[in-house]
């Protein structure tokens, strides 16, 4: 039983790590474009020009988009497609929750563990109880093992006892079949 829920549990960090990496994949190619702050005296810090805010207002830390160049005209080649915000925020939202579910399947995986919350005393008395009926049960296959072979003798006795009742030849043929 306990090897199934290792199995289980080791599924679920599996699964838990392909969440982490596709969480992690999503956000970089799927953000919305967002200015950076200026930084003062660096030029590079500074938005292009043909830069214009998604919502149609001027600020800083607005949802940005850049006109595509025609080298962009493919989208599936581009690496970075961002989502309209509301989009991306709703599919970040699913992702943290298939993260906090995913960790809370193995947080219970966890708590059915055998030998979870018992002590060490109390684990060598339940591998000792364990191991005594594990002498029991072997004991009692020894004695129905001896039973069977008794009973074979016996049941083999009494076949032996038919045919020779019956003379029969030890070769098996009857003298009804010349």
């Amino acid at each position: 039983m306990s090897s199934d829920i290792l199995t289980q549990l080791q599924t679920c960090y599996d699964q838990l790590l392909i969440q982490f990496f596709s969480t992690i994949s999503y956000h970089h190619r799927r953000h919305p474009l967002i200015a950076p702050d200026e930084i003062p005296g660096d030029a590079y810090s500074i938005p292009p020009k043909d830069a214009k805010l998604a919502d149609g207002h001027s600020g800083r830390h607005k949802y940005v988009t850049y006109k595509l160049g025609p080298e962009d005209s493919d989208p599936d080649n581009m690496d970075l497609q961002p989502k309209s915000p509301n989009e991306f925020d709703q599919a970040q939202q699913d992702l943290a929750e298939d993260l906090v579910r995913k960790g809370q399947q193995i947080e219970y995986l966890i708590r059915r563990l055998p030998g979870i919350g018992t002590g060490e005393q109390e684990q060598n008395e339940e591998i000792q109880r364990l191991a005594e009926e594990v002498r029991n049960v072997e004991r009692q296959r020894r004695e129905k093992r001896k039973e069977m072979r008794e009973c074979l003798k016996q049941l083999d006795n009494v076949v032996m006892g038919m045919s020779r009742s019956v003379n029969v030849p030890p070769d098996g043929r009857s003298d009804d079949a010349s």
